[in-house]
């Protein structure tokens, strides 16, 4: 890309810096690269052809080659990355994990410390509160960390994750008429139809794609709705409820390219597919609430979460609504009703002792 002239990086999308022989990174800008940065950004081109050459690594997203890591944390760092990429979980999730894993080994070589379970605390309690999700994700990293480089796990009272107070603020004070409303302000199309998806079924945003709407169109738009479950790697039937929010839905809008629906065997390519296309879509969303006037903005769990609160509260078995929803009953019981309908409740007499007010 260097040698080929192109300085300011227009035509080529990359997600590397690139750092100069110095040590100082060469930012992509709007304009082409001075005289002094071409010489540098060739130097560290050069230096990287060399060590490919060697049999070096060279991916994206490594360090640059004149930090190496320290031999030993880089072999922990391996049987950590490969313990994760091995579970079973979905693509967003084991992304997430991979995340954290690569950051405590650059925290502990950027400090020159030592994989052990006190600076691994203090890795975990850098800049993040213990009563966040993001805080208990990396207890779990660095407990793997730990224990499978043959070390003891020892983690004070005081250091534990912190169940939060308000787990998810758009489930806690939102009702049916705020996710009818939400659908109004939606200005995308593709967007909205995804979204009355979620909301209608409580499926996951990767199940939107695999679930089988030629049938559902055939028979008349019943309540159920087959699809598959790429997490948990199987068929199951959603329900649709409310089902005036699927009324009108065009379903050719929820189509995503690169991704067949009948396929079975989902590879990482497609789950990659799959979460950028939601991802995008959760955004425009967010842009359209966030102009509305909207403070608690949802996500695609949320609108979920809510489908479990309205199955509970209308009646419906709680082993029917798990079975619809592909987890288990346990599941639903611990997490999805964490909130539950007496929450939407209040929720629904705060807005009215608001709008009496406001008159």
């Amino acid at each position: 890309m260097l040698l080929a002239g192109d300085w300011s990086r227009r035509r080529t999308h990359t997600t590397r810096t690139i750092h100069g022989v110095d040590g100082v990174p060469i930012r992509k800008g709007p304009g082409p690269l001075s005289t002094i940065e071409r010489q540098l950004a060739l130097a560290a081109g050069l230096g990287l052809v060399r060590t490919w050459l060697d049999g070096g690594d060279t991916r994206q997203r490594r360090r640059p080659a004149f930090q190496p890591c320290h031999a030993l944390l880089d072999r922990q760092r391996r049987v950590l990355v490969d313990h994760v990429r091995g579970r079973s979980c979905g693509f967003a999730r084991k992304r997430k994990l991979l995340r954290h894993s690569q950051a405590l080994f650059e925290w502990l070589d950027l400090r020159g410390l030592a994989l052990d379970s006190p600076n691994v605390l203090a890795w975990a309690g850098d800049g993040v509160s213990r009563d966040t999700a993001n805080y208990s994700d990396r207890l779990f990293v660095g407990q793997w960390a730990i224990e499978l480089n043959g070390q003891a796990w020892v983690v004070p009272k005081h250091r534990r994750a912190q169940t939060p107070k308000v787990k998810r603020a758009f489930t806690e004070a939102a009702t049916d008429s705020d996710v009818e409303e939400i659908f109004g302000l939606i200005s995308d199309p593709v967007a909205q139809a995804f979204c009355r998806v979620v909301a209608a079924t409580g499926c996951r945003p990767s199940e939107v794609p695999f679930f089988d709407w030629e049938t559902w169109e055939r028979l008349e738009r019943p309540m159920e709705l087959q699809g598959f479950s790429p997490k948990v790697k199987k068929e199951f039937v959603a329900a649709v409820h409310p089902r005036r929010w699927l009324a009108d839905l065009d379903h050719s809008l929820l189509r995503v390219p690169g991704i067949d629906p009948t396929d079975r065997s989902p590879s990482e390519e497609v789950a990659e597919r799959n979460t950028r296309h939601s991802s995008r879509l959760l955004k425009l969303v967010h842009k359209d609430l966030a102009a509305a006037g909207f403070t608690c903005l949802p996500t695609w769990t949320d609108l979920r979460h809510l489908w479990t609160i309205r199955a509970q509260a209308d009646g419906l078995d709680r082993k029917t609504a798990a079975l619809a929803q592909a987890h288990s009953e346990r599941m639903a019981a611990e997490v999805y009703l964490r909130h539950g309908e007496r929450r939407q409740a209040l929720a629904g007499i705060q807005r009215f002792a608001s709008v009496v007010q406001a008159v």
